[in-house]
């Protein structure tokens, strides 16, 4: 079967021919595809070159198969597994997004791609650089800083040395570490994603410059080559890394000379306790006392002292000067140690490069020591050691620390430092006349090994540095609904429907108000009949409803009482008001069998904006696809029902040819990034709220005209006693409403789980009340528990079940009794039905799952109920949260301080929803 492209009268066609004639391929041929013809000039089936012919001639072509080989254009076909898919790239958005918030790069990919298609699905995962642990330090212009306390804005240090400032901060989840070690002993800790500047020896040789790869690219590639030598193997680093500049910090004011500091740490005496400083150096060397007399102030004098065996220098005040400034400045930078105690005072590590160089060159004129360009420190203290390493890198430099143990020799340990710079780190003649640089690779580092060896959080950050490299030592929304929001508002698709889940009405409200300017409603019994009217007159852009109200508000009636179809359904004409629909967890519509299904398929047809939300993969169950794709009008795109469910339906688990599936949705109505793949750019840790509706309205608000009571008579009390009483009852009342909320928000809670589970997800969920706990494994007897009711040995077995067993994918958890101590990565995904009273103990139960081994971004969930206590105590929580503790102290403060608050906020009028 040889099958080509040809221009013909009817526009472009495929011409297929055979090697012989079959009659039952012909007779496949006519049922497989809806428009062909034959034509007799050449010989050859035409068939027109447009989406769903191309789909059915593939469908063809996979029986032809059986009988003889096939062509396209000379090509023989291949199977699935042996074609190469290419993944259509994602799109930048070139223009403004519109929206209130400055969304992650992915996300405005997310925003282009969806202006694309109009029609299709986001599948985002759920709960959705530059990458390094948060515990790594980089280089700033005031001090080392650790990555994980940068922000927006924060000044760093380029590669050039120059100044520049960080342009974006993504912190990460509990990522995997790794230690990569240089050829100078020098060693940084960064994540796989993490980028580096490098070259190998056929790109230095050939002078093509440094190439960007990233961490795990490195370790892919090897870091080493493999060298035959006679008779044996042997290696040879491959990756070399650019040296920097030297380090541009600011010049500082200092009392004491850079290089006179210098002078004074190598060879200097700092702790006689006599008020002195001095400093001894042969008689060949006295071109240093020299430098330090000219560099000296007014006030301060050298005196030659010839008494000792080794001339010596004493440094001292002008007889006219009540102190020696000079060692009143050495006793406040606490330099004043013996040799083995030595460092570098912070100060000085921290000056301008031409400050750092007097610095250096005050300590190498001193102890340092050259031959034939070999230069070295000597100093009987490491952090002196350490010390001057760090200075040289600072400088553009190369140095590595060498310990000797020379006790057998009476000399207790000595450091030795081998330093390689670009500048003479000397001012002494005879030492400056061995150092010289002749190489062009004088200077150079490379990559010696890389190991795994931890997890930890990481941030990944951007640098405006023209080559967004920096040195080191070595808010946000996540979900896919900012997309589908920020593309019907850029499109200007309104009016918009969004069909969601009961829980996440109020949320999605929220949504469209934070990112927009639109105003979104949603829809009620008040509102049932004349929501159109808010439209007409411009009060509302966009329209929530969920599942189980789109018979209410948009069918007017169903004319068979059983077994009916979408063709039995007379919808108002309403519906034709909308120019978008977002539907969220469009997986609950999979099914074609369900009344959802076929109402959203009725409010969609003919709309130009579908959206599709949902967070299940759902390349791996094309079933599931079926009825997703009708809904968009989409099928057509795959070729059609029949083709589609022989073509990917079929197999003992109904899958099959999913890399070509996988091809053809994200080719037409589809894209989905896993939150592994745009890690760099998400938080490690995400706090979102979800409003519940609660079902005891009218016990609640007795509940609260009796606390609103109490704590007008507290307010009231002049006396410290009844005031004192009266604030144990107020917080008797703040737990009863409590426990109210927990109990009327329950049932949306239920429906918020079950969505985890439908997606495959595990959940950790904590509360307070018994009641509540009990209520839970109801709902889902095969949830495990950690409260005070369990002992240790049930505890742990609950625990071990939750991390181990795939099929166990609920927790629940008190508070008290699982808020520390115990670890929970088995899940990303921490909800709080009921809170607890201070921050503390909520970013205390977080980290059960926020914690070494989570390899996600924890989506931190706090189940609200709409206008109850749930609010304002966590208003007062955020309040507190720059503490650790809400409300620190004793008991009685912690009561006296939730009360003052909740009286406050209880007076303020403002509405909460």
């Amino acid at each position: 079967m040889q099958i080509t492209l040809q221009n013909t009268e009817k526009g472009q066609c495929y011409a297929v021919r055979f090697d012989r004639y079959r009659q039952q391929v012909v007779d496949k041929l006519k049922t497989a595809v809806s428009v062909r013809w034959w034509d007799k000039s050449t010989g050859a089936w035409m068939i027109p070159a447009n989406n769903k012919c191309k789909a059915e001639l593939d469908q063809l072509t996979y029986y032809v198969r059986h009988f003889e080989p096939v062509n396209w254009g000379g090509n023989e076909s291949k199977t699935d597994e042996d074609i190469a898919y290419q993944i259509p790239d994602m799109p930048e958005l070139d223009e403004d997004h519109g929206l209130k918030i400055q969304p992650y790069p992915y996300q405005l990919q997310g925003i282009a791609r969806g202006l694309q298609l109009k029609r299709f699905i986001n599948g985002d995962d759920m709960g959705l650089g530059k990458q390094q642990p948060v515990s790594s330090y980089v280089a700033t212009p005031n001090s080392f800083r650790r990555i994980g306390e940068l922000q927006i804005g924060d000044e760093i240090f380029g590669r050039d040395g120059n100044v520049y400032t960080v342009s974006g901060v993504y912190p990460q989840k509990e990522r995997r570490v790794f230690k990569v070690t240089f050829s100078d002993g020098v060693s940084c800790e960064c994540g796989p994603e993490h980028l580096w500047c490098v070259r190998d020896a056929n790109r230095r040789r050939k002078g093509k410059g440094w190439i960007t790869k990233t961490t795990q690219e490195i370790m892919d590639s090897g870091v080493t080559y493999n060298l035959k030598g006679f008779g044996h193997n042997h290696t040879r680093r491959k990756w070399e890394i650019p040296m920097c500049e030297p380090v541009k910090y600011k010049e500082r004011l200092y009392i004491i000379h850079p290089y006179i500091m210098g002078v004074l740490l190598g060879d200097g005496h700092l702790c006689n306790g006599n008020g002195r400083l001095s400093f001894s150096t042969p008689d060949m060397d006295t071109a240093i006392a020299d430098r330090v007399r000219k560099l000296l102030p007014s006030d301060m004098l050298l005196v030659r002292d010839d008494y000792a065996t080794c001339p010596r220098y004493n440094i001292t005040k002008n007889p006219t000067v009540h102190e020696n400034r000079f060692y009143q400045e050495i006793k406040r930078l606490k330099a004043d140690k013996p040799s083995v105690e030595k460092f570098i005072p912070y100060e000085y590590m921290h000056g301008s490069v031409e400050q750092r160089i007097n610095l250096l060159r005050g300590l190498m004129d001193t102890d340092g020591s050259g031959k034939r360009n070999r230069i070295t420190y000597s100093t009987l203290s490491y952090g002196m050691a350490r010390d001057i390493a760090l200075l040289v890198r600072s400088l553009g430099g190369q140095a590595i620390i060498r310990r000797y143990d020379r006790q057998n020799e009476g000399k207790g340990v000595e450091f030795q430092v081998n330093v390689r710079i670009k500048v003479c780190p000397f001012y002494l003649e005879r030492k400056a006349a061995e150092w010289d640089i002749k190489k062009t690779n004088y200077c150079s580092r490379y990559i010696s090994s890389i190991e795994y060896i931890r997890e930890e959080d990481s941030v990944c950050i951007s640098v405006t540095a023209p080559d967004h490299l920096y040195l080191t030592n070595n808010y946000i929304v996540t979900h896919n609904t900012l997309e589908s929001i920020a593309t019907i508002n850029k499109a200007g698709a309104f009016p918009c429907l969004v069909i969601c889940p009961n829980t996440v009405k109020i949320n999605w409200q929220r949504e469209w108000h934070k990112f927009t300017d639109k105003k979104a409603m949603v829809l009620t019994d008040s509102v049932r009949t004349s929501w159109p009217f808010f439209w007409q007159t411009g009060m509302n852009h966009v329209f929530i409803v969920n599942y189980e109200s789109l018979r209410k508000y948009f069918v007017r009636r169903i004319n068979k009482s059983e077994k009916w179809t979408l063709k039995d359904v007379e919808f108002h004409n309403t519906i034709k008001l909308f120019k978008s629909v977002i539907i969220d967890e469009s997986h609950k519509v999979k099914s074609t069998a369900t009344q959802q299904s076929k109402f959203c398929k009725g409010i969609t047809a003919g709309k130009e904006w579908i959206i599709l939300l949902t967070g299940t993969p759902v390349v791996n169950k094309p079933n599931d696809l079926i009825c997703q794709l009708a809904i968009m009008d989409r099928m057509n795109d795959l070729g059609g029902w029949k083709y589609f469910t022989s073509r990917y339906c079929p197999g003992p688990h109904g899958a099959s040819n999913l890399k070509e599936l996988n091809f053809m949705l994200w080719k037409h109505c589809f894209f989905r990034r896993e939150k592994s793949k745009v890690l760099t750019q998400l938080p490690d840790k995400v706090r979102q709220i979800v409003t519940c509706e609660i079902t005891n309205r009218k016990e609640y608000q007795d509940a609260e005209r009796d606390l609103v009571d109490y704590l007008r008579r507290y307010k009231e009390a002049d006396d410290e006693k009844v005031q004192k009483s009266l604030k144990g009852e107020v917080m008797v009342r703040i737990g009863i409403l409590k426990d109210i909320t927990a109990r009327g928000k329950l049932r949306e809670v239920i429906d918020f789980v079950k969505d985890f589970r439908e997606n495959g997800k595990k959940i950790i969920l904590f509360c307070n009340l018994h009641e509540i706990v009990d209520r839970l494994l109801q709902a889902f007897p095969s949830a495990v528990c950690v409260t005070g009711r369990q002992d240790m040995q049930q505890k742990q077995a609950a625990i071990d079940a939750f991390q181990r067993n795939p099929k166990t994918d609920v927790i629940i958890c008190s508070i008290k009794a699982a808020a520390a101590g115990i670890t929970l990565t088995a899940s990303s995904n921490v909800a709080f039905i009921e809170l607890p009273w201070t921050y503390a103990d909520c970013d205390q139960a977080e980290s059960r799952a926020h914690r070494i081994g989570q390899k996600d971004s924890v989506n931190c969930y706090y189940l609200l109920g709409r206008k109850t206590i749930d609010q304002k105590l966590y208003r007062i929580i955020e309040e507190k949260k720059h503490i650790s503790n809400a409300v620190l102290g004793a008991e009685d403060n912690i009561q006296t301080n939730i009360v003052d608050m909740m009286a406050r906020i209880f007076d303020e009028t403002e509405e909460e929803e």
